[in-house]
């Protein structure tokens, strides 16, 4: 037999090669595909418009719960801000196709118009974990709005803080576990109210729960300095939310 024929008969007689691994099933392999995908606003509805497939796995709930897990934080869409101190105004701060446009989170908080006929006052105190919080200077009640879901919770001021300057945050209270702040709108909330009692220049704060749909015991503390709580913007550090300034 010629060489040739030698090696080829070598070759055939040798072990065969190893099985190539398994690859995952195809949907867990999209899955793990779509969930890398950036975090930005046009990613999922892009893929979701690639073929029923791919929006069946874009749009599951379960799927949408490991999305935001994995990229734990969201980007920052834009701002809120008060303009001219009577409206309140979205500016975006990405470029296209995540540009939201400024009309899309426009509430009319200022010119609208109740049932008593008077016009509404709208005072931004806040926005965190996805909502917003404005208080109603003329109906004297808070505002949580969902500007995603374009929803407005109402909810009336203690009696006790009526006519006193206010300052506030909203907070989600979500406490499951693997619970990625952000995308908090279907998620319970508390709402954070203090002030400054004229006479004493005690601070008090009340917190209201969402779930619970009460507000709680008013509590009180002193000083050591004169305090104000307007103009004070709130930074959660922690489990801490100053609200106060000297």
């Amino acid at each position: 037999m010629s060489e040739q024929g030698d090696k080829m008969t070598r070759h055939s007689c040798g072990s065969s090669p190893a099985a190539p691994a398994s690859l995952p099933d195809d949907d867990d392999l999209l899955w793990e595909i779509l969930l890398r995908l950036p975090p930005k606003p046009s990613s999922l509805p892009r893929a979701s418009a690639v073929c029923k497939r791919w929006r069946c796995i874009a749009t599951d709930t379960k799927f949408l719960r490991c999305f935001y897990a994995h990229h734990r934080k969201p980007p920052l869409l834009g701002v809120f801000h008060c303009r001219n101190q009577e409206r309140i105004v979205f500016t975006p701060i990405l470029d296209a196709p995540d540009h939201i446009p400024p009309q899309r989170f426009n509430f009319g908080f200022h010119g609208r118009v109740g049932d008593n006929q008077h016009r509404s006052r709208g005072e931004l105190l806040g926005c965190r974990h996805g909502r917003l919080l404005v208080i109603d200077l003329v109906r004297t009640e808070v505002l949580v709005c969902e500007p995603i879901t374009r929803e407005q919770h109402h909810v009336s001021v203690p009696p006790e803080f009526r006519g006193y300057h206010l300052n506030g945050a909203v907070l989600c209270a979500a406490a499951e576990q693997g619970h990625v702040h952000g995308g908090c709108y279907s998620s319970p909330f508390n709402v954070v109210l203090v002030s400054i009692c004229r006479k004493s220049n005690l601070p008090f704060v009340c917190v209201y729960s969402s779930e619970s749909g009460i507000w709680g015991n008013i509590i009180s503390a002193e000083a050591p300095y004169a305090i104000n709580c307007d103009g004070c913007p709130s930074t959660l550090v922690g489990n801490s939310l100053p609200l106060l300034h000297y």
